[in-house]
């Protein structure tokens, strides 16, 4: 049974009415996107070289500071040029090639590493001795990434283009800090790195998403989308609410078979099914990351009763949230 907060529906009614965008859906996606670690490299490469990178379960990003290169991505027929200022982003860890021209010899990234290692958050140095590149390139995991909408609804690739041979000013600025952490190499540099670069893949993706054409259509337009946006930022924000497909048409000022039809064409299911698979990702999120009890977590998603909460998370995740618990805690 879910539990009845009226109180919270008259504060949507009121956030409704007078400050939608306080529930941007963006931000509550972006707040559950758990940066675990990074691992970077200012990598200084002279003509010829070429270095390529095997499929990871990380996501991989790589800045051109100078020069130029070309990009070949697994499952992408044609190479792309790079130039000073771009950023590449590679949310799936999909397998890829750097180099400076496209019959220049490669190097796996590992046997690269082995001969010449980074030491710390410093510089790698390769190349024949030619035209010189320096790319500033890094990686990082993400808790839950399996189940997480925003990872699982991201594209193999996001090219962020520089303008003029300059990083844009937004990635300029965080690329200022990080070269300044890394060089520096203070106590506390590993953290200060790590959040910077949660700034960059957030900055990243957000561009992305804004420059979203309005034919591309799937959940990340839905986070832009005026009306189903602010649908699932309640969502998000209010998993504990007891969410009926009435209520959220009316918030979004839309009539209910028009929300429930175009939620389904963007998000790609129903919108209570939506609630549902957003409960237990809080729930999961939850179950590794506190101790509340099980009771605590299921009210904290909107389950009156613990036993209603075990039977609908083990309905989405084959386990039982206690089972789940001590799957997570033991692999850990």
């Amino acid at each position: 049974m879910i539990k009845t907060p009226y109180f919270i529906a008259d504060r949507l009614i009121f956030i409704s009415l007078f400050g939608q965008f306080q529930m941007d859906a963006l931000t509550e996606v972006l707040k559950a996107v758990q940066l675990h670690s990074t691992v970077h490299c200012r990598s200084e490469f002279s003509a010829p070289w070429g270095v390529q990178i095997e499929r990871t379960d990380y996501a991989s990003f790589h800045v051109v500071t100078r020069g130029n290169c070309w990009l070949e991505v697994e499952g992408f027929k044609t190479p792309i040029p790079l130039t000073g200022g771009d950023l590449i982003v590679l949310p799936t860890g999909v397998a890829h090639i750097l180099r400076d021209a496209l019959d220049s010899p490669i190097v796996p990234l590992a046997e690269l590493l082995a001969n010449r290692p980074c030491q710390g958050q410093l510089t790698l140095s390769y190349g024949g001795g030619g035209n010189p590149a320096m790319i500033l390139c890094g990686r990082a995991s993400f808790e839950e990434r399996e189940r997480n909408p925003l990872l699982a609804a991201l594209p193999p690739l996001i090219h962020i283009k520089g303008e003029e041979g300059q990083a844009v000013e937004w990635l300029d600025t965080t690329l200022q800090f990080i070269a300044c952490e890394c060089y520096l190499n203070h106590p506390g540099a590993e953290m200060m790195i790590t959040y910077l670069s949660s700034i960059l893949f957030i900055q990243a993706v957000r561009a992305y998403i804004t420059n979203l054409p309005e034919s591309a259509g799937g959940w990340l337009q839905a986070l832009i989308d005026p009306h189903i946006s602010v649908a699932l930022g309640m969502i998000h924000q209010h998993p504990e609410a007891a969410w009926t497909v009435e209520l959220l048409a009316k918030q979004v000022n839309l009539s209910r078979s028009a929300f429930a039809a175009r939620f389904k064409s963007l998000v790609g299911e129903a919108p209570l099914q939506y609630v549902i698979r957003w409960r237990m990702y809080k729930a999961v999120q939850l179950l590794r990351s506190t101790n509340k009890t099980l009771k605590e977590v299921a009210e904290s998603i909107g389950y009156e009763s613990e036993a209603a909460f075990s039977r609908a998370f083990k309905r989405q995740m084959e386990h039982s949230p206690g089972a789940y618990r001590h799957l997570t805690v033991k692999a850990d």
